[in-house]
């Protein structure tokens, strides 16, 4: 019987059907008992990063509301400062 190295091609065919089990025996050992444990981890990490945008979406929204209004406020102040000037009881 013609072969590769002193084996048969049936013995090569079975040596790599083995070889093959073993390593989705070690695929699956891999994504069951090492990667298992970070999905709920990741699952809670997605989570608090979608918190943290919504967060920050809500810090934008109440800056932007501050703004507005130490706008209007220094808008009356330069209402009132005009005023007190015009009445001249307003000395620098």
């Amino acid at each position: 019987m013609h072969g590769l190295g002193g084996l048969t091609w049936g013995e090569w065919a079975s040596l790599i059907a083995i070889i093959t089990f073993i390593a989705g025996l070690i695929s699956l050992l891999f994504k069951y008992a090492v990667f298992a444990p970070f999905q709920g981890d990741i699952k809670e990490l997605n989570h608090n990063f979608k918190q943290l945008n919504n967060n920050l979406s809500d810090l934008k929204t109440d800056i932007k509301r501050l703004d507005e209004r130490a706008d209007e406020h220094d808008r009356r102040l330069d209402r009132h400062h005009e005023r007190l000037k015009s009445l001249g009881g307003y000395k620098k």
